[in-house]
């Protein structure tokens, strides 16, 4: 869900006495706005302040403009500067404080966001657009609570608003209720039943469910892509031929501080700097967000062309996928927030392809591949995709090495004697299966402790509901230490003070468990159904530690209190296991980004050359 766009206030007759050339720079850069042309509108509406410089009312319609157009080329700061200058002029116009609370949105000051739009409904009681925005806000503050509530409001005063039905579902799953969340889903399916963002959130929440349920995720993945899939019949039926370099487009809303771009960043490294590889492709990203960091730039280095969608209409990015005469167009969000699946289904690329951001079908009869690996996806699984299942060599991803990783520390368990496990996941990993499971670890381990670190601990509402959650499950929280969010650097030098790592199921570690790898940290890992379920599977054994993967509760269990009960002698193990591990993953296919482009761009040119009929 994202924010409306920036409000005009209520127009008026507005330069019937200034000079013409400023009324004519006023209504290009409407023109301009009606289109979207974000830089011209900033041009003609600079323009049109600067020739009205008498006219108060022509200016202020052309600052109002200049603001709008400001957020849509990334410029935030100045159009808050802007919006100011309006509400000076008008500080009791509810539409211009409401505006200036979606610009604080973009700058991500979300609690000044909140008490604009608290100011405008204020002002205007029931006003939809005010309500749904501060919802948001909420939301985006990470205050779930009265981000529910402001839904509901709304849905007090529109019952059958679909999007503010929807927030209360997104706010549910957010706050890790996911059975309430599905329900709440299928209230949802009830008013619209082809709404595919419930759809795809629906699919996406099932891999919290545990036990995962295969057969109703395919239903799930089938439904969405009966409603989805309207490939677009112009598309020529030509016949395709091998050829050098090929054009691979990716789509994703990830290209940042995110695990898509700790996992994508190394391969495409790898690839521009080996010659051969680079001359096999020419790359284009198509970047469905609006965020820059820098991930961001270094990715963006990495593409021969960059493309920034997220403002873009379905219609509008698939006739750019056409003019760029992709080959083979890279889907890398799945059903993840941000996604562009009814692009896919268009089928604008001859040969498209699902990989990294997402750990399952994406229901898309259009979408040819889904990339796997021979352990995430066994050869029986392949009756669960609705697309053809290609299995790289040895594992689906390669991640990128934490480049401000410290040194690996002494094990904790030897260095103070005391036995720690530890879990780095989103709370909303965490279900009470898991929980329950824990407690009985911590139970047969009576001298072991558990450090769980989440960044929703920074708020002490999330931390009081966990502390319930855990009693429930029976957890013993004087030996549970709760640890909110820290910096990068910060959160790897923490493995310091974790001597095993518990997997979370059935949505395992990802980054999580790379990274802990890399500091020494092996992760006990449950494995289960699906390509998601056996992640972790998949990252300890390309790791070579067989060991670390359990395939039944009991096993799990066994092993973990194995550890956690561990005499001297199998703590010197472990510790002397951390002390090698950095050396033993590095040139592995976890971390080895030479060897996995290299098997990357020839599975491209093998899917093209199957394509192409050869």
């Amino acid at each position: 869900m994202t924010s409306k766009p920036i409000q005009s206030a209520p127009s008026f007759n507005a330069g019937l006495n200034s000079p013409m050339s400023a009324q004519l720079y006023y209504i290009k850069a409407k023109q301009a706005y009606a289109e979207k042309q974000w830089q011209q509108v900033c041009a003609f509406a600079q323009s049109c302040i600067t020739a009205a410089r008498n006219d108060i009312n022509l200016r202020f319609l052309a600052k109002e403009l200049l603001a709008a157009s400001l957020v849509n080329v990334n410029q935030p700061e100045q159009a808050l500067i802007v919006m100011m200058e309006l509400h000076q002029n008008k500080p009791a116009d509810a539409i211009i404080v409401y505006n200036i609370g979606l610009v604080l949105m973009h700058l991500m000051r979300y609690e000044d966001a909140i008490r604009c739009f608290q100011r405008a409904v204020e002002s205007v009681p029931g006003n939809v657009d005010f309500l749904m925005n501060l919802a948001l806000a909420f939301y985006k503050n990470r205050d779930f609570e009265h981000a529910k509530t402001t839904y509901q409001t709304v849905i007090k005063i529109a019952p059958r608003h679909v999007d503010a039905n929807f927030g209360v579902a997104w706010t549910l799953q957010a706050e890790g209720r996911i059975a309430e969340a599905k329900s709440a889903y299928e209230q949802i399916l009830e008013l619209e039943p082809e709404h595919l963002k419930t759809l795809s959130n629906m699919i996406f929440i099932n891999h919290y469910l545990y036990p995962f349920d295969m057969e109703h995720q395919l239903e799930l993945v089938q439904r969405f892509g009966g409603v989805v899939n309207s490939t677009d019949s112009s598309v020529k039926k030509t016949q395709l031929k091998p050829h050098t370099p090929l054009r691979v487009g990716f789509v994703s809303s990830d290209f940042c501080d995110h695990p898509v771009g700790y996992f994508l960043d190394s391969t495409l490294e790898q690839i521009c700097l080996t010659p051969d590889l680079r001359g096999q492709l020419t790359l284009v990203a198509y970047s469905n967000q609006s965020k820059q960091d820098e991930y961001t730039q270094r990715l963006y280095n990495r593409f021969d062309f960059w493309r920034r969608v997220d403002e873009w209409s379905d219609d509008s990015l698939v006739e750019q996928i056409k003019q760029d005469k992709i080959d083979i167009l890279i889907d890398l969000s799945g059903h993840t927030h941000g996604h562009r699946l009814s692009v896919f289904a268009k089928k604008p690329a001859p040969l498209q392809v699902g990989w990294i951001g997402y750990w399952g079908s994406t229901g898309l009869a259009a979408m040819d591949y889904v990339l796997a690996d021979p352990v995430s996806v066994p050869i029986d699984e392949d009756r669960w995709f609705v697309e053809k299942v290609w299995r790289l060599p040895h594992l689906r991803y390669c991640f990128s090495i934490p480049e401000k990783a410290p040194q690996i520390s002494v094990s904790p368990c030897i260095q103070n004697q005391r036995f720690t496990f530890g879990c780095y996941q989103n709370l909303v990993k965490l279900n009470d299966d898991v929980l329950k499971l824990w407690a009985r670890i911590l139970t047969a381990c009576p001298e072991a402790f558990l450090r769980i670190q989440a960044h929703d601990f920074i708020k002490q509402t999330s931390k009081e509901s966990f502390i319930e959650r855990m009693n429930q499950a029976g957890l013993d929280i004087n030996r549970v230490q709760l640890v909110g969010g820290m910096t990068i650097e910060e959160y790897l030098a923490s493995y310091s003070e974790v001597d095993i790592l518990l997997d979370t199921f059935p949505y395992p570690g990802g980054t999580t468990t790379a990274e802990a790898l890399w500091m020494g940290v092996p992760t006990l890992t449950l494995s289960s159904m699906g390509m998601l379920g056996r992640q972790g599977e998949a990252l300890m054994m390309n790791a070579g530690l067989p060991d670390w993967v359990a395939y039944s509760e009991e096993e799990y269990v066994q092993k973990a209190v194995s550890w956690g009960n561990a005499d001297q002698a199998q703590r010197q193990t472990l510790a002397q296991v951390r002390a090698e591990m950095r050396e033993q993953v590095k040139d592995s296919p976890v971390f080895n980004a030479q060897q996995f482009a290299g098997e990357f761009v020839d599975s491209l040119n093998a899917m093209w050359r199957e394509k192409c009929g050869l």
